[in-house]
């Protein structure tokens, strides 16, 4: 397979493409993260240059961070290009196509039900805890 060659092209499309959306979210949350820590460094965060129309300050922080979510967005790529996980993706994106889909109403209805039990649940462990907390200090004291 050659280095530019998508293993398996056009299946599992969908399961792809938001594999990588996920893994390209968590590379700009972390590359954003990683810039304002590395402005922490004062060698790091003197200003290089700055880009006129926007009012951007390029700096050493900035360049590293930039670099390492490039770096990071290759890996992701070759790495969601691995043979044993496009296969499972497109098993994956296979498997989803047969699941029943509740209805609206049906999952409106459940999801009240699941607040409903919730909210009975805290209110009966809420009733517990004072009950069970001014037995034992009328039994021991306080």
């Amino acid at each position: 397979m050659a280095v530019l060659e998508f293993y398996k092209k056009g299946q599992g499309s969908i399961a792809r493409l938001l594999a990588l959306a996920g893994c390209l979210l968590l590379l700009f949350w972390g590359g954003w993260s990683f810039w304002i820590w590395l402005q922490g460094f004062t060698s790091l965060s003197s200003s290089l240059l700055e880009v006129p129309t926007v009012g951007l300050e390029i700096d050493l922080a900035l360049i590293i961070a930039v670099v390492v979510v490039l770096a990071g967005g290759a890996g992701s790529v070759w790495i969601l290009n691995r043979p044993r996980l496009v296969d499972l993706l497109i098993e994956t994106e296979a498997e989803m196509k047969k699941v029943s889909w509740p209805s609206r109403q049906e999952a409106w209805n459940s999801s009240v039900i699941v607040v409903v039990t919730v909210v009975v649940m805290m209110g009966l462990l809420f009733f517990y805890d004072f009950a069970l907390n001014h037995i034992f200090l009328l039994l021991f004291g306080a």
